[in-house]
C-alpha cells in the first residue's frame, strides 16, 4: 500500500509542475506593491487611482515577449530619425527580450520534462528514476526562487496572516516533499518491474567493445596516418562548405537561419527516436505507446548530455581559474624573495 501511494503521488508530481510551466508562459501571478515607489508597475492601471498592493494576474512570458517585441520594433522603425533613436534602450530592451526568450524556451523543456516523466512512470521505463531526479531539482530551484517575493509579500501585504505565511510554509513544505522524492524515487519500482527500453542500457558499452576490439586488430601505422589525414580534409570541407554557408546565413538572415536551424533539429530528434524504436521498443506496448516512450528517452538523453557539458566546461573554468591562481601567487612569492624585481624591469 505504501509503494502504491508513492508512485500515485509519483504520478501527480509532473503535472503540478507542468501547470506552473503553464502558468508562467500564459497567465503569470505577480505580486504587486503599491508603497514601492522604485517601480513603474503601480502606473500600469491607467485608471488614474493607485492600486491596492496584491497579487494581480498579468499576461504570461509569450505575452510579454511579443509586448517587448512590438515596442523595439517601433523604437527601431526607419521612419524615426538615427539621430533620435534611443541606442541605450534599445539594447537594453534588446537584452529585456533575449532573456524572455530564454525563459519561454525553459518552461517549453520544463513542461515537455514533465510529460516525460510521467510517461516514463506510466509505462516503467528503466531510466524513469533519473528523469523524475531531474524534474524534482528543477522543481526545488523554481520553488526556492520564488520564497523571497512570498516572503516580502506575507511582511508588506496587510492581512498577511491570513494567506502570506501559511503559503510560505506551504512552499517550504514542497521543497522538502521533493527533496524526499528525489531520493525516494528509486525505490517506487524494482529492476525487474521497471525493465522497458533496457536493451538501451548496455548498447553503448557493448558497441564500444566492438570497437575496441576491432580496432586492435586491423590498426597500422598507415592507417593511421590516413585516417588523421582524411580527417583534416574532411574538416576543411566541412568548414568551407557547411560553416562559413551557416555563418553567413546566420549574420545575414537571421529568420531564415533559426527556421532552419530548427527544421534540422526536428529531423535530428526524428532520426534518433526512429533508431530508439528499432533498438528497444517494447513488445509489450503498442505502436504509439513506444513512440512516447521513445521522445522521453531523447530528453533522458539530451538532459544527461547537457549535464555532462555543464560540467565538463565548469571543471575546466575551475582548472583555468586554479592554473591562474597559481601562476599569481608564483609571481607574489618570487617578488617577495627577489625585491630587485619590480614591474617587469631587467635586473
Amino acid at each position: 500500500m505504501k509503494k502504491i501511494s508513492k508512485l500515485h503521488v509519483a504520478y501527480v508530481i509532473p503535472f503540478v509542475l507542468l501547470v506552473v510551466c503553464l502558468f508562467q508562459l500564459f497567465l503569470q501571478p505577480t505580486f504587486l506593491d503599491a508603497n514601492d515607489t522604485t517601480t513603474m508597475e503601480s502606473m500600469l492601471d491607467g485608471s488614474g487611482r493607485e492600486p491596492m498592493s496584491g497579487f494581480y494576474f498579468q499576461g504570461g512570458t509569450i505575452s510579454q515577449m511579443l509586448l517587448t517585441q512590438k515596442i523595439l520594433s517601433e523604437l527601431s522603425d526607419n521612419g524615426v530619425p538615427t539621430d533620435s533613436q534611443p541606442e541605450d534602450t534599445i539594447d537594453r530592451i534588446g537584452r529585456i527580450l533575449l532573456g524572455l526568450r530564454i525563459q519561454i524556451f525553459f518552461y517549453f523543456f520544463l513542461g515537455f520534462l514533465s510529460v516525460a516523466c510521467f510517461l516514463s512512470l506510466y509505462y516503467r521505463a528503466f531510466f524513469y528514476s533519473f528523469l523524475n531526479r531531474i524534474l524534482y531539482v528543477f522543481g526545488i530551484v523554481y520553488s526556492v526562487s520564488i520564497l523571497p517575493t512570498l516572503l516580502g509579500a506575507a511582511v508588506r501585504t496587510s492581512g498577511a496572516n491570513f494567506w502570506g505565511f501559511p503559503t510560505v510554509l506551504l512552499v517550504l513544505g514542497w521543497i522538502v516533499f521533493l527533496a524526499y522524492m528525489t531520493v525516494s524515487i528509486k525505490s517506487v519500482f524494482n529492476d525487474a518491474e521497471a525493465d522497458r527500453f533496457s536493451s538501451l542500457r548496455n548498447l553503448k558499452e557493448e558497441e564500444a567493445e566492438f570497437r575496441t576490439g576491432s580496432k586492435a586488430e586491423s590498426e597500422t601505422i598507415l592507417l593511421s596516418v590516413l585516417h588523421f589525414l582524411s580527417i583534416i580534409l574532411l574538416g576543411a570541407l566541412v568548414g568551407n562548405l557547411v560553416y562559413i554557408p551557416l555563418f553567413m546565413l546566420q549574420k545575414n538572415y537571421t529568420n531564415q537561419f533559426g527556421i532552419l536551424m530548427l527544421i534540422s533539429l526536428l529531423v535530428l530528434c526524428g532520426f534518433y527516436v526512429r533508431n530508439y524504436l528499432r533498438l528497444g521498443k517494447s513488445s509489450e506496448l503498442g505502436k504509439f505507446q513506444n513512440l512516447a516512450l521513445g521522445l522521453s528517452y531523447l530528453q533522458m538523453r539530451f538532459v544527461r548530455n547537457i549535464l555532462f557539458g555543464v560540467v565538463g566546461f565548469t571543471l575546466v573554468i575551475v582548472f583555468i581559474v586554479f592554473i591562474f591562481s597559481l601562476l599569481i601567487v608564483n609571481i607574489n612569492v618570487l617578488e617577495n624573495m627577489f625585491p630587485a624585481i619590480d614591474g617587469g624591469q631587467n635586473l
